[in-house]
């Protein structure tokens, strides 16, 4: 985990009765059952959120080395995928999944059972509020049913470059006619026979309610060059009827949208030896070896001629 904070176990209990209310029964383990289970995105997200000063985020990701190197040398088997805007505010997010709540809880309690490590990292946090105009720490939980392929994400993660994160703001009580016209788009794209994935959590605490964050992973800003002609096949696979009822939910169903493309930072990032393995010139790269300026040639002493 990026940052570390005590949890109450009523919290949890509370948030555990939240997430069974919204989602269908049964999603969690269709999601981690059978073959599925090591391609399925992590049921749990922490997510946290930096804002950067202008003009700081050289020094920024100079100093974030300090947690992945921290993390590194206690072999904490937590990562954490770290990520830089490179449309909107300036933003640093730091994204860990966990299997349960009880596993974030679980490791969070283990950072505070671990005064070492907990002072470094309380040492760094010192020094990192120097970079920082602001922060948002979020908890979120995986939507398969408003996911697209989302067994895609993780066998591909590893050699994408991009996140498009798309967030959402639901208005209050709307949420199952959200659904329902997702569900419609969700079809379109099948139809379509989209060549994307996306990936659907919902936020449960840290942000209003009613916000979903839809990940797109990109190997490259190119795939972007293919959107419109995506969306109209997408549209025309929906067809006039029901085109129209998703444009007209989400005009009445959604408060805000926006867009923002995040680049992957290897150096912010605490990833696994195996999923650095998929790629490691990206992501455990090689120092890079700075030549030295040639030597100045030796000035001869001048001759001295005799007499």
């Amino acid at each position: 985990m990026k940052r570390s904070s005590s949890i109450t176990q009523l919290y949890l209990s509370i948030a555990v009765l939240l997430l069974a209310s919204m989602l269908a029964p049964g999603s969690f383990a269709q999601a981690q059952s059978g073959a599925r289970a090591a391609a399925a995105p992590p049921p749990v997200l922490n997510i946290f959120r930096e804002e950067v000063k202008a003009g700081r985020s050289a020094a920024h990701e100079s100093l974030e080395t300090g947690y992945v190197q921290a993390m590194a040398q206690a072999k904490w088997p937590a990562y954490w995928l770290g990520m830089t805007a490179a449309s909107g505010t300036n933003e640093a997010w730091y994204i860990t999944g966990y299997a349960s709540f009880a596993a974030l809880e679980k490791d969070r309690q283990d950072v505070e059972k671990t005064p070492a490590l907990q002072h470094q990292l309380d040492q760094l946090d010192q020094r990192d509020a120097e970079f920082r105009t602001g922060q948002r720490a979020m908890i979120a939980a995986f939507r398969p049913n408003l996911s697209y392929h989302p067994e895609r994400l993780m066998p591909g993660l590893p050699k994408a470059r991009y996140f498009s994160v798309l967030t959402v703001r639901v208005r209050p009580g709307r949420d199952p006619e959200f659904v329902q016209w997702v569900a419609l788009y969700l079809a379109a794209m099948e139809k379509a026979n989209a060549e994307t994935t996306s990936v659907a959590y919902q936020v449960i605490s840290g942000a209003p309610g009613g916000t979903y964050l839809l990940f797109s992973p990109l190997k490259s800003l190119a795939e972007m060059d293919a959107g419109p002609a995506n969306q109209r096949a997408i549209f025309q696979a929906l067809g006039a009827e029901d085109g129209q009822k998703v444009l007209k939910a989400l005009s009445e169903t959604v408060l805000t949208m926006e867009n923002t493309l995040f680049a992957f930072s290897p150096k912010m990032s605490y990833v696994s030896k195996e999923f650095a393995s998929a790629d490691p010139g990206f992501w455990t790269p090689k120092p890079k070896m700075v030549a030295r300026p040639a030597a100045a040639p030796k000035k001869q002493a001048p001759k001295v001629s005799g007499n």
